[in-house]
């Protein structure tokens, strides 16, 4: 992956007078859709982050479609997107940020992580323990092949202080130790993960690698925080012309971003999807 180099200039709001007509006239159409902040709004809770009907129905149906690829590429856990999401068999599941991965069609994940000494998590769980012991409400979150720390429900006035403290010294750990990890800034968390996992390195082996079947004539990619930062900017270095490809970053237009335009909120990228899922209806119905 490329230096990450975020654009500061105000990003357009989507046009979607044109791709929808876009989308429309393409055989082969893939989806990258991060989860928390993309597909649904960020909460306290990060476990009552749960998918709504409208947004079940809608990957239903595009899934449903076979122009249609479709990936739900998350921090998350496998656990939580098996229970949420992993009923749609024919969508693509990454959790932890591509560290695991489940196909389209299949019910078995693969394990990216291979045989990588994950002994460290020790040591940073330690660290983000001693933080969270002086900040009532911060949560300490180990998953498989990465640690995060959530300080969403702190007192703000301590947060910042704390969280720059906890950075510095997360940072030195990492640097001393040659572990091969990344710190990752998210909203209102830290993590720390093993540094050649990534979405950026998923969306590359997914766009380069034939793994998203025929040739694709429309790329779809939606999120919201710095960790999908990394699939902008692979896209943006893929062989795939830029006429076919759609970054948005959900947020403000004023957000620094490698993404090429913004939708505002999760919500309207929910009405997004629907549309496509009203094309599919449309075309399925003219083919009766």
């Amino acid at each position: 992956m490329g230096t990450l180099r975020s654009q500061s200039s105000a990003k357009p709001l989507l046009d979607q007078t044109k791709l929808l007509p876009l989308y429309r006239q393409s055989p082969r159409c893939l989806f990258l859709l991060d989860y928390d902040g993309t597909l649904t709004p960020i909460v306290a809770n990060p476990q009552a982050a749960i998918p709504s009907d409208e947004l079940l129905c809608t990957l239903r149906t595009l899934a449903s479609s076979c122009k249609n690829v479709i990936w739900v590429i998350s921090g998350r856990d496998q656990a939580f997107l098996d229970q949420f999401l992993g009923h749609i068999v024919q969508i693509g599941l990454a959790a932890e940020h591509g560290a695991f991965v489940r196909y389209p069609g299949s019910s078995e994940w693969e394990n990216l992580v291979g045989k990588a000494d994950l002994n460290w998590q020790h040591d940073v769980v330690e660290l983000f323990q001693a933080y969270t012991n002086r900040m009532p409400g911060a949560v300490v979150e180990r998953k498989r092949a990465a640690v995060t720390w959530h300080f969403r429900n702190t007192a703000s006035d301590q947060a910042a202080d704390e969280v720059g403290k906890c950075r510095m010294h997360l940072e030195a750990m990492i640097a001393n130790h040659g572990w091969g990890l990344q710190l990752m800034d998210g909203k209102m968390n830290l993590e720390v993960r093993l540094a050649r996992l990534g979405k950026g390195a998923l969306v590359t082996r997914l766009v380069e690698s034939g793994h998203s079947g025929p040739a694709l004539n429309l790329v779809l990619c939606v999120g919201d925080d710095f960790t999908d930062e990394d699939m902008f900017v692979a896209l943006r270095e893929s062989r795939l012309p830029p006429n076919q490809v759609y970054s948005i970053s959900v947020g403000p237009s004023s957000k620094s971003t490698m993404a090429s335009w913004h939708l505002p909120d999760p919500g309207v990228v929910v009405a997004l999807l629907s549309m496509f899922g009203d094309l599919v209806d449309e075309d399925r119905l003219g083919m009766v």
